[in-house]
């Protein structure tokens, strides 16, 4: 196998990655899937399941062949240079493809549900734990057959689980499409191995302006530190997302149960938890755009995208699902909610004002490398905000060159982190270089990207979002963390609601609840979509559903 000699220093998102994992926080994009055996041209489901073993090696050793950052792991990880090196021996299909026990499923939509969600979350929790960050391959491929209760197997579960370090989102996705390629059966020539792809820092303009920058610098550098008094400083910082501030309300009269904590637990203290919610209706995608096109704002050419919908839906739900935490009245209840949307650029056309207009635009590798913005916004939530007018500002300004200014601006301000580098005495070193790198943090910062992640991981105010969403649906939370030990799956249950009447035929959705005073008096629970619905309807139909 031929590897590239080439070398560089992480890019910044690269050594976001790199020093997450090296304070026991490390960031793994994972893609699965249920895969049925097809025995037909096979004499049994067995055969099948080692055809597609086959597949999986000669595919992973093509891909290692063709992208060979995926053969590479961090040098010098904990300095405040860290590089890329190319793993040696090179690696093979044997150290990425690892076939596992078989699993049984019932077959049910909330078994496969369950059955994903361990399994993405198993491999997060286990990838750290089974690669060397400074010597051995970042990435892994699991293989599990199924068996049904009859002791059938005829299907199986793939997971792909790559370090955040090596690859982003859109690359993992289609590092996952490519092993899942059929293998043409007499390659004319062997795959073209490039050199590893550039960083991202290098060939897209990410510095903010002087005002962007200023205005983050204040915020998270210099005002923590002045010896003001908390109430001042939180309004000197301006908004801040929930968990972070508390909810209020409209009227101005101090209500005690709003200002109880939101978040007993740090992130350290609590348990991860995984969940997919795997929503499924007939035509949902179909309808779902129906219902944008006949919301088509005045001033927009075109209807919100899914992405859009799905967005304000999520935030509906925690809207609604935090009230109902304080038993509020919805009508004056505000709360400020942050999101980030990560923005692919591979497929970008000019990654920089810098390049020559002579000079022709070289197509980044499919996978492999972190080509990514993330448009990051926090907004303040009332009653009476109107969904689509919400969902068309917010499509608006993630789609606008401000917006997309504003993303690579965002990632652009972790070349600003304060470091510094401390020298590990000879013996730590010595220990470190013979487990491949860092094993288990010891609790010791080695520079300063290590003790921003770090410090703010510990903090009283460690999250950034709490839940988080995308379009598989997959949500991601620590439930622990919270005073409200329902708060997660009530946030599930809405926003699961919430997509199925979104992608209902009818777009008047009509529930039938008993009351609680009788069991023979039923209540007719009403939410017409051909309206520009306020998120106090939106609210109140949820909690009434319930």
């Amino acid at each position: 196998m031929s590897t590239s000699s080439s070398s560089r220093t992480l890019s910044l998102h690269e050594r976001y990655a790199s020093a997450r994992r090296c304070v026991n926080s490390a960031s793994v994009v994972c893609v699965a899937a249920i895969l049925q055996l097809d025995p037909a041209q096979q004499e049994d489901t067995i055969q099948s399941f080692d055809a597609l073993r086959r597949h999986l090696t000669q595919r992973i050793d093509h891909v290692l062949e063709q992208f060979p950052l995926l053969g590479y792991c961090v040098q010098a990880s904990r300095s405040k240079t860290p590089r890329w090196a190319p793993v040696v021996p090179a690696p093979t299909s044997k150290d990425i493809l690892h076939v596992g026990t078989p699993m049984f499923q019932q077959g049910t939509k909330s078994d496969t549900s369950a059955l994903l969600s361990k399994a993405i979350l198993e491999e997060q929790l286990a990838l750290p734990k089974t690669t060397q960050l400074e010597k051995g391959p970042l990435w892994r491929v699991q293989l599990v057959p199924i068996r049904t209760e009859q002791g059938d197997t005829s299907s199986c579960l793939l997971v792909l689980a790559t370090d955040h370090v090596i690859n982003d989102g859109r690359g993992t996705l289609n590092l996952f499409q490519l092993l899942l390629q059929s293998s043409p059966s007499s390659p004319s020539h062997p795959p073209t191995a490039i050199a590893i792809p550039p960083a991202s820092d290098k060939i897209f303009s990410f510095h903010p302006s002087a005002s962007y920058l200023l205005g983050e610098v204040w915020r998270e550098l210099i005002l923590p530190k002045l010896p003001f008094p908390k109430k001042l400083k939180a309004k000197l910082k301006g908004p801040e997302s929930w968990p972070a501030s508390s909810p209020s309300l409209a009227r101005k009269r101090r209500h005690s149960d709003l200002e109880q904590p939101e978040v007993v637990r740090t992130p350290k203290e609590c348990k991860p938890d995984l969940e997919l919610v795997l929503v499924s209706s007939p035509r949902l995608i179909s309808n779902i755009k129906a219902l944008s096109k006949a919301h088509l704002h005045p001033k927009s050419r075109k209807p919100a995208t899914i992405h859009s919908i799905i967005h304000t839906l999520s935030l509906v739900a925690l809207y609604a699902a935090i009230s109902r935490s304080h038993s509020s009245d919805v009508s004056q209840f505000k709360l400020n909610l942050g999101s980030a949307t990560p923005i692919s650029l591979r497929e970008e056309e000019s990654p920089s004002r810098k390049r020559s207009k002579k000079s022709p635009h070289q197509p980044l590798p499919v996978t492999s490398g972190n080509y990514v913005s993330s448009f990051a916004s926090t907004y303040r939530l009332s009653a009476r905000e109107t969904f689509w007018t919400f969902t068309h500002r917010f499509s608006t300004s993630l789609s606008s060159p401000r917006g997309q200014r504003l993303a690579k601006q965002h990632m652009g301000l972790l070349a600003y982190i304060p470091d510094f580098e401390t020298k590990p005495r000879e013996e730590e070193d010595q220990v470190e270089s013979a487990l491949g790198g860092v094993s288990e943090w010891d609790g010791k910062y080695r520079n300063g990207w290590e003790k921003f992640f770090g410090d703010r991981a510990s903090s009283s105010a460690p999250f950034d979002s709490a839940l988080t969403e995308n379009l598989s649906i997959a949500l991601s939370t620590r439930p622990d963390a919270f005073a409200d030990n329902q708060l997660f799956q009530r946030f599930k249950r809405y926003l699961r609601r919430l997509v199925l009447d979104f992608a209902a035929e009818n777009v008047t959705v009509e529930k039938v609840k008993s009351s609680q005073e009788s069991h023979q008096e039923k209540k007719r629970i009403k939410l017409d979509l051909t309206q520009d619905i306020t998120f106090a309807t939106l609210v109140t139909y949820l909690i009434a559903s319930e």
